[in-house]
């Protein structure tokens, strides 16, 4: 018994002087870190690249450099703030140089400009990147048309009765010239409905081209209507006429009037009459072809309120008579 109660006393003694060490062990560690990290190292840190001051009378093309690796004379701490998370420096545009039609600038003249930004014991020593080229350029305005993106499924006998549209229709869009002159239309958010039988009235917002994060629009979103409905049916006989006949030529139609099958909204039925259409038969298709047994129809005209139209029948019989007269 003697026996155990030593060999517990001389375990409990080692065991405190095993966690006595390692308390000045790790006391000693974080002390001789602490030191290390208040001395000045050089490294190499990546920074976010942020430009400004523009010559006032020109504009950023492109997004430039995004980020620059820069020689950093730093204390410790500061250097592991820096790499810990990346940070930003700024570079001056108001003195870049130009060669030929290429703007550029030399970072490592920018030092004290660059030193202003960090706090006294940082010191930028060089930064890695000796050319920056800049794509400078005009800042530009043009009005372009609003397109929407809407794809519509009608109820059975339901459509629009005029085209939809956006108001506004068309938007001015600015911004650096090489990116407004590829930009011919403004589109909006993607819209999709089914079933449709009431006039659409809306609001979408529209959609810049990929990669135009500089330019900017007169308006952020436009009204889209639509005017929908019920269609039907209807027919009107005309005359068949026929254009271009040389003189001492006779041609007889056969038949001498066509039905006129067309669809229109309700509400606009009562509009439609023969007067609506314009149709002729041109005489040339016979001379550009002496075998031609018939002539087809040319629509000059109609109105926009007619959704769709055909011609019964499609196309018409002929007899040629000279007059001797």
């Amino acid at each position: 018994m003697n026996t155990t109660a030593r060999a517990s006393f001389f375990s409990l003694r080692n065991n405190r002087k095993v966690k006595i060490f390692l308390f000045f062990l790790i006391l000693t560690s974080i002390i001789w870190l602490l030191i290390e990290l208040s001395k000045s190292y050089t490294s190499i840190t990546m920074f976010k690249v942020q430009y400004e001051n523009v010559p006032t009378d020109k504009l950023l093309q492109n997004n430039l450099n995004s980020q620059v690796g820069v020689v950093l004379k730093a204390p410790g701490f500061s250097q592991l703030r820096y790499k810990a998370k990346q940070h930003k420096i700024k570079f001056n545009l108001s003195n870049v140089s130009k060669y030929k039609e290429q703007y550029y600038f030399l970072p490592n003249t920018q030092l004290s400009y660059l030193n202003n930004q960090f706090a006294a014991e940082v010191e930028v020593q060089n930064v890695l990147t000796d050319t920056i080229f800049v794509d400078l350029g005009r800042n530009i305005s043009k009005k372009v048309p609003v397109r929407p993106n809407v794809d519509v499924k009608f109820k059975m006998g339901y459509n629009f009765v005029e085209n939809l549209k956006s108001k506004p229709d068309s938007i001015t869009v600015t911004g650096p010239e090489k990116s407004i002159d590829s930009i011919e239309e403004i589109g909006t958010l993607p819209l999709k409905i089914d079933d449709v039988y009431e006039t659409i009235n809306t609001t979408l917002k529209l959609v810049l081209p990929v990669n135009k994060e500089l330019v900017k629009l007169s308006a952020e979103s436009v009204q889209v209507e639509g005017k929908v409905d019920k269609f039907t049916e209807g027919n009107v006989s005309i005359p068949v006429i026929v254009i271009n006949i040389p003189e001492g030529v006779i041609v007889n139609p056969f038949p001498k009037k066509v039905q006129v099958i067309y669809q229109v909204g309700l509400s606009n039925f009562s509009k439609i009459n023969k007067d609506s259409f314009t149709v002729v038969y041109d005489y040339d298709q016979y001379m550009n072809d002496s075998l031609t047994r018939y002539l087809t129809p040319i629509i000059l005209q109609k109105s926009d309120l007619i959704y769709s139209m055909k011609l019964v029948p499609s196309q018409i019989e002929f007899l040629i008579q000279k007059n001797n007269k």
